[in-house]
């Protein structure tokens, strides 16, 4: 598993685990199970909240 990935998703309080061929994302605090997604999609996903972040950042 890639450390980028992971680390990433600590950020947001969250991690992932294996799940058949896919991956799910679990929420550290509450162990909430999301459902089963690629980790193509998992890159997307973050690429989209660090540049929402980013933009939040640069206007405070």
């Amino acid at each position: 598993m890639d450390i980028d990935i992971i680390s990433g998703l600590y950020h947001y309080g969250l991690t992932i685990i294996k799940y058949e061929q896919d991956y799910c994302l679990v929420d550290l605090k509450t162990q909430e199970v999301y459902e089963k997604m690629s980790i193509y999609y998992i890159r997307r996903l973050l690429r989209s909240w660090n540049k929402h972040r980013k933009n939040i950042e640069s206007m405070i």
